[in-house]
């Protein structure tokens, strides 16, 4: 670690935050509109089986603790006596946060506590880019063969989605590079002080390949929760494929906060893929709003459980 003091990245600017605000006020507004509109369509919704609602749940909290894992395992390196349940109750944390402060607010929370436990900004910032980069790629990975397996059993897409899909290939790709040059970007001179000490840091070939698994397990639960709810919620037979693909073109979205938790922005992405595959926006917007439901609905029962672990062992250590 570099000596002397060190610059603390910056969560954001007071002006970008009421900005952001009112841009998800008029994306959500514009959903209320258009939903409105299409009140028959909304009745879609009324196709959900309890089997599809309490699958996707139960896939959407196994993505959660693939998601918890594949952060937690390049951490370890640098910190290993986070525990799993900790880091997810920090996650969960920063989620709220990042509710009110757009951006970065999530990645501030988790640093702020990481640091407390003596983790440098260079090792979270390695941690949070590998991390990162591995999920990119690994929807990548999961995009590829989902849009050649669409192209097999339906012909070739639309030219839109094959589009989508080279995007998503060339952000992996793009993350890679990223990933093998932060070495040498960490050298400028121009940067903060803190992130030259990124050059000495690295990561073996076992963090990379299980943290990557582990992207790959959270993108495959995520890609058929999704498929199971465009499939029941457009009620065209053979989409459950297109619906998980939605999901994969529409991931690097949502690892950013645009807005308070991306309001409107993952619901709108999720409509503008779908239609690119030829769904409806109304089932689009449904699709993102129930996914989105669920997936909070998982991040609360996550919650739940390393509440009560934590509890319990905190019983156990008070016991004589």
């Amino acid at each position: 670690m570099p000596s002397g003091p060190t610059e603390t990245p910056r969560v954001g600017s007071p002006i970008r935050r009421p900005f952001m605000t009112a841009v998800a006020i008029v994306l959500l507004a514009a959903i209320a509109i258009y939903l409105a509109q299409q009140f028959e369509d909304v009745r879609q919704l009324g196709r959900l089986s309890l089997d599809v609602v309490v699958g996707s749940l139960v896939l959407l909290f196994a993505s959660q603790l693939a998601h918890n894992e594949s952060m937690l395992v390049p951490l370890r390196v640098h910190l290993p006596q986070v525990g799993f349940w900790e880091l997810f109750l920090v996650r969960t944390g920063g989620l709220v946060v990042g509710s009110a402060v757009p951006v970065a607010g999530g990645l501030a929370v988790r640093l702020a506590y990481l640091k407390r436990q003596g983790l440098s900004y260079a090792q979270f910032t390695h941690a949070t880019v590998l991390s990162n980069v591995l999920a990119v790629v690994a929807a990548a990975c999961l995009a590829l063969p989902a849009t050649a397996a669409l192209w097999a059993m339906a012909g070739a897409p639309p030219a839109a989605a094959l589009g989508l899909t080279l995007v998503v290939l060339a952000l992996g790709g793009a993350a890679l590079a990223l990933l093998q040059a932060l070495p040498r970007v960490a050298r400028h001179r121009r940067l903060p002080r803190w992130l030259p000490a990124v050059e000495d840091l690295s990561a073996s070939r076992p963090i990379v390949i299980r943290t990557l698994l582990m992207s790959l397990l959270r993108h495959a639960a995520n890609f058929v929760a999704f498929g199971w709810l465009y499939s029941a919620l457009s009620g065209v037979p053979g989409s459950f494929v297109a619906g998980g693909l939605v999901y994969a073109f529409t991931t690097p979205v949502r690892m950013v906060n645009l807005t308070p938790g991306n309001l409107g922005v993952n619901e709108w992405a999720t409509a503008v893929a779908g239609r690119a595959l030829a769904f409806d926006l109304t089932t689009g917007l449904l699709v993102g709003g129930v996914f989105r439901a669920a997936s909070l609905a998982a991040q609360g029962a996550g919650v739940l459980v390393g509440w009560a672990l934590s509890e319990s062992r905190a019983l156990s250590d008070r016991r004589p």
